[in-house]
């Protein structure tokens, strides 16, 4: 048998056929099971799986006429993609004159999916000791500032469900631990529009945060904090606030 090239023999048949369904919606805006099939070159029954089982996770959309279009899942993705190439510059110079205003550390965070929030950026300030919430690829909402301002912004439903499939795991004395002090906190978010980290990670740092929100009434999908030790936190709260509020109103009013 001659030997596979390129790394061929990684390829996993199934994601290749799935990831081909996706990319026939390039040049139409929907399709139908039949059109799919025919593109493929497969029987409808797999193409009805293959469609089937990108529904189920929201990367496709079946219309009420049975027509199938890109689902929401896409949208989102591609949107972290344009906050990541495109507008992470724009507003990088933003974040460095808020940290040089509070000196501490400035993380800009998106909502990843229903439980996480990712970090975008971190700007550090030029001091040499520091304490600041751990750099972070994703973790649960309600374990960062940022992630309870975000969750503000959704309904309760939205907030209900996030409960319903979160571990809540204690990693200090402060972690929020149930859903009625997850709600509790969250009334608190949505009255004073922001939101307080007091070592709910991590014994002796404290964040601050604030939504983005582009539209009123539509959930954030950004967040921005300021984060150090807890106890110049907590005392330089008021200027803390005051220039991340600056801040977003700044990143709301770039062309995005």
């Amino acid at each position: 048998m001659a030997k596979m090239t390129n790394h061929a023999q990684y390829i996993l048949q199934s994601v290749d056929k799935a990831l081909d369904v996706l990319n026939l919606f390039e040049y139409s805006d929907s399709l139908s099971l039949t059109e799919v099939a025919l593109e493929l070159g497969c029987g409808k029954t797999i193409a009805f799986r293959l469609l089937f089982t990108l529904e189920r996770r929201g990367f496709v959309l079946k219309q009420e006429d049975g027509r199938y279009s890109l689902g929401i899942r896409i949208f989102n993705l591609g949107n972290k993609v344009h906050y990541k190439k495109a507008l992470i510059p724009l507003m990088r110079t933003i974040l460095a004159e808020l940290t040089a205003q509070v000196n501490d550390t400035v993380h800009l965070v998106i909502w990843q999916d229903a439980q996480h929030v990712v970090l975008l950026d971190e700007v550090l300030p030029d001091q040499r000791l520091i304490a600041v919430e751990k750099a972070f690829d994703n973790r649960p909402a309600h374990m960062t500032s940022t992630g309870m301002a975000l969750l503000s912004t959704r309904s309760d439903e939205d907030i209900l469900s996030y409960a319903q499939n979160t571990l809540f795991v204690k990693k200090t004395e402060n972690s929020i631990s149930s859903l009625t002090q997850l709600m509790n906190d969250i009334i608190f978010v949505r009255e004073q529009g922001y939101a307080v980290n007091n070592q709910l990670y991590e014994n002796g740092v404290c964040s601050i945060a604030v939504p983005i929100i582009k539209k009123a009434g539509m959930p954030a999908e950004l967040a921005i904090s300021v984060s150090g030790p807890a106890e110049r936190i907590v005392h330089n709260q008021e200027h803390i606030l005051e220039a991340l509020r600056e801040t977003a109103a700044r990143i709301c009013a770039l062309p995005i």
